[in-house]
């Protein structure tokens, strides 16, 4: 796994954090979300000496539980970190009113420090379309002169669909999400040259390969690269729900497929994939998919904006589902640093 790899304007550093490290860093202010997954915690509790207050980011629930389990989520924070705002915001897929409240947020701090900021934000709990958004936002409109990121990994049955707990069923298996998915494009992360009908394509995929196929057929790529988790990834000797293999091997049977299997915590190996994937490409535009996990999605956004042929899409459900998510026990740390700050020189 490479450590560093320098991507257009900035330079992007990754690596596992020892149980016991400390981040000597200074930040701005530090960001997370509040969850139902018990792996929301397990980061920035490690890091009781932050001296940046700790902003979370709190989407409206759909049910006393979920707003049950984020309250419990919010004493743990009070009692570890103490210096804790709640920033409320709308439905996670509510991506219309949430972005213009987050962008405005960020604007105001930036006014208010007077300068590009220095972020640390534990991506663990945000939705991937929100840490995207607020990397686009934060590098392309210069609020931004450092984003660091935390990332714990989860623990996740991959052999049962989470609607019933069957380990049988024949139908598309819904991991983490509700309903029909539809497309959203990232803004700060868009293609200047995208013609839906030459375009090729690159998809980060997850656990729910049956509600991927139809999403990606969708868009009938001239060519479809499938960067697949290694650690989980489709094979013949890998044990998969019967919907899922069925949906594996339709992906492949795609005209001018090619696949390959990427680490779930190595973000530098997505970016650089996705970087030589759209220098070879003949097409107009390169449409970046993020499917799969947030590091994945992080290579892909850093690639997009070095390249202003490609564009970022991410899937909205109608809902997320509230399963709980333990942590794996590992902890990633990514960085990713404006090259050309003069911060970064002092």
């Amino acid at each position: 796994m490479n450590s560093e790899l320098p991507i257009g304007n900035v330079l992007f550093r990754q690596r596992e954090l020892a149980p016991d490290v400390r981040l000597v860093r200074s930040y701005d202010i530090v960001v997370a979300g509040l969850s139902w997954e018990d792996r929301g915690t397990f980061s920035l509790t490690k890091f009781v000496h932050l001296s940046a207050e700790v902003t979370l980011l709190k989407f409206k629930s759909r049910s006393t539980l979920v707003d049950e389990a984020k309250a419990r989520q919010l004493a743990t924070f009070q009692a570890s970190l103490g210096k804790v705002s709640v920033k409320e915001l709308g439905s996670s897929t509510d991506t219309p009113k949430n972005f213009p409240a987050l962008k405005a947020w960020l604007q105001d701090l930036y006014t208010a420090i007077g300068r590009p900021l220095s972020i640390l934000i534990d991506v663990t709990c945000i939705p991937k379309t929100y840490v995207l958004f607020l990397l686009g936002l934060g590098f392309t409109e210069e609020l931004v002169a450092r984003l660091d990121c935390l990332y714990a990994p989860g623990t996740y049955d991959l052999m049962t669909d989470n609607r019933t707990g069957s380990s049988s069923l024949s139908g598309p298996r819904s991991l983490l999400s509700e309903g029909e998915w539809s497309s959203r494009q990232v803004p700060y992360l868009e293609s200047n040259n995208y013609i839906s009908n030459d375009c090729d394509l690159l998809v980060t995929l997850g656990g729910e390969l049956g509600l991927t196929l139809p999403f990606i057929e969708c868009y009938e790529p001239r060519r479809l690269g499938l960067i697949f988790i290694s650690e989980t990834a489709p094979g013949s000797a890998y044990p998969m729900l019967p919907s899922e293999r069925l949906a594996y091997e339709e992906l492949l049977r795609e005209p001018n497929a090619e696949c390959t299997d990427l680490g779930l915590c190595d973000a530098i190996a997505v970016a650089a994939y996705a970087l030589q994937f759209a220098g070879e490409s003949a097409t107009r535009g390169i449409t970046g998919m993020a499917l799969g996990s947030k590091p994945h999605a992080l290579g892909l956004g850093l690639a997009a904006l070095s390249n202003t042929n490609m564009g970022i899409v991410c899937r909205t459900p109608v809902a997320y589902r509230p399963i709980n998510v333990a942590a794996s026990g590992k902890l990633m740390l990514y960085e990713i640093e404006d090259r050309f700050d003069p911060a970064s020189y002092i």
